[in-house]
């Protein structure tokens, strides 16, 4: 008998509320501190850190684990309808084009490859 792929409700729920916990505290935070546009940097960083520190010390739940996979896989949707917009500003920058892709590059470069080397050493 073929068992059925159901979804584990209570992993997603916890996963869920795990990281929009880490994003409205750290928002918070940073309002206080008078700078919010800095809270989903911060809540994305100190999420990152308390896993790799429960990672060192404990094992993570597979539940945990797959459950964040397939959040991973289903919010790559969510970033369609802004590469459209930044394509249509890019079309509008003229003599700022090639600067603009520079310094896209190197931050969207150089913070992949640091994330590629943490994952590669911890996973």
């Amino acid at each position: 008998m073929k068992k059925r792929n159901t979804i584990d409700w209570p992993a997603w729920i916890v996963n869920i509320l795990l990281i929009v916990l880490f994003r409205e505290v750290a928002v918070w935070i940073m309002a206080q501190l008078h700078h919010p546009e800095l809270g989903n940097l911060l809540g994305l960083i100190s999420l990152l850190i308390c896993m790799a520190l429960w990672r060192k010390f404990k094992h993570s739940p597979l539940r945990v684990v797959d459950t964040n996979n397939k959040i991973m896989k289903e919010s790559a949707f969510a970033f369609l309808p802004i590469c459209a917009g930044a394509l249509i500003t890019l079309m509008h920058m003229g003599k700022q084009t090639p600067v603009f892709l520079l310094i896209l590059f190197v931050s969207t470069l150089v913070p992949l490859w640091v994330y590629a080397h943490i994952s590669k050493r911890f996973l």
